[in-house]
């Protein structure tokens, strides 16, 4: 079955209402001035300048003209395209997604992540949480995915696609020490290989670095290529090497976030990626841009134009009687 389909979609019904009464409203003058039209020729007449009743004839038709393709431009889009400038902070998701962003997950899969503070493992919320990011993160963003032990597992460079992240997570084992600094210095460097642009490091872990390169030499080149690292602690405070505070430094000396997990319930982690996304994205965009220049869509200038151009119109037919 068919469905009928108007061939102008009215993107303000407001505005374009207004269009419509005013349209109607030129029509009714343009029928009840008719009965002007000898007045006004006998007028036009007793006037010996042939080329003023020829300028206020092209007026009389230019401002015409000019309303109905005014009229017409209201009803189809009644908005002039122009662009707007918001503070990072300020910015709504929609004009946040209009920006894209490049992002490293590392996921720490030390033998520690196998604690059961949180259930069923840290491990366990953790590779749930890394999912619910893949999904919350806009389709435009470029993910990449880096798992890490006492070194570095499996690694999936920054891309659009989310299926192999995700099976990536899904295959992730536990392994021996935990060396954060390595991870974290790989991870920066992959993302140095990418365009400018907004690029961020989250960082899952419990913490605790006993391998590998040392966290301070990788927390100075995120500072020094603006890449804040953003952090999520899981576990408990000494329970299990857990170490929260080390993961807090590494966030507020790179420009990032910290996050602790402390409820493996579903619904709180759901709010906690969003909150998560939402600061990633700020946080890789306030590294290198002031402000967002976002487009927007200006209604009031083009209501102007033509309320000016009907005023015109409306003069001249008066005048001329037509």
């Amino acid at each position: 079955m068919s469905t009928l389909e108007f061939p102008i979609k009215f993107e303000n019904p407001t505005f374009s209402l207004l269009g419509i009464v005013l349209g109607a409203s030129v029509i009714s003058l343009l029928y009840l001035s008719h009965k002007r039209l000898r007045i006004a020729q006998k007028r036009l007449e007793l006037v010996e300048w042939k080329k003023l009743r020829r300028i206020v004839g092209a007026l009389n038709i230019g401002t015409k003209m000019c309303v109905v393709l005014a009229l017409s431009f209201m009803l189809a889009r009644p908005y002039f395209p122009t662009t707007i400038e918001v503070p990072v902070d300020a910015a709504s998701e929609e004009q946040l997604a209009q920006y894209t962003v490049t992002a490293m997950l590392l996921m720490d899969a030390s033998y520690s992540m196998n604690y059961s503070d949180l259930k069923p493992s840290r491990f366990e919320v953790s590779k749930t949480m890394g999912r619910l990011l893949i999904n919350k993160m806009t389709s435009k963003d470029l993910l990449g995915f880096m798992s890490f032990a006492g070194r570095i597992y499996d690694t999936e460079f920054p891309t659009v696609n989310r299926t192999r992240i995700t099976t990536k997570i899904d295959n992730q084992t536990l392994h021996q020490s935990t060396a954060i600094g390595t991870a974290l210095e790989t991870a920066i460097g992959v993302l140095d290989t990418y365009p400018a642009g907004g690029k961020a490091v989250v960082l899952f872990s419990d913490g605790k670095n006993n391998l590998g390169i040392d966290i301070t030499s990788a927390v100075d080149a995120a500072v020094s290529l603006k890449i804040p690292v953003s952090t999520v602690s899981f576990g408990t405070y000494s329970m299990g090497e857990a170490d929260p505070i080390a993961l807090r430094d590494i966030a507020s000396q790179t420009g990032g976030k910290f996050f602790e997990v402390r409820n493996e319930e579903i619904e709180n982690l759901a709010t906690s990626i969003s909150q998560i996304s939402h600061e990633v994205k700020v946080t890789a965009l306030k590294a290198v841009y002031d402000r967002l220049t976002i487009p927007a869509k200006d209604y009031p200038t083009p209501t102007v134009v033509f309320s000016v151009l009907l005023v015109a119109t409306l003069f001249l037919m008066w005048f001329t009687g037509v």
